[in-house]
């Protein structure tokens, strides 16, 4: 390989051979190429959990980590009580109960209802 052909993307490289000798070694340029993805997917999911272990790892040394922890589940207390709420499975809501009795009682009573 040359000089030229050692600076080049692999991408690159794969094409210049494939041109050279048109439809030999499509499979293996396949091949190749999954294999080339394959360990780029590999070595991303790894930095991801590289600088994942490390953020907690930063965490873990923390002094107020019980504080921390603590204003973290108030957190997601708060959060699921909002999306049940959002998604329907709570308990109603307190203003609406009281106006939909109010206007119950004002119907039984003969009076219309706005």
């Amino acid at each position: 390989m040359s000089q030229t052909e050692h600076d080049q993307p692999p991408y690159q490289r794969e094409q210049e051979r494939q041109e050279r000798s048109p439809g030999a070694g499509s499979a293996a340029a396949s091949l190749e190429l999954l294999t080339l993805l394959a360990a780029g997917v590999a070595d991303l999911a790894l930095d991801q959990l590289r600088q994942t272990a490390d953020r907690a790892q930063d965490a873990l040394r923390r002094a107020d980590l019980r504080e921390l922890l603590t204003d973290g589940v108030v957190e997601l207390r708060k959060r699921g009580e909002l999306a049940t709420r959002r998604a329907g499975m709570g308990e109603e809501n307190y203003l609406e109960t009281m106006a939909r009795r109010a206007a119950a009682q004002h119907t039984a009573e003969g009076r219309p209802c706005a």
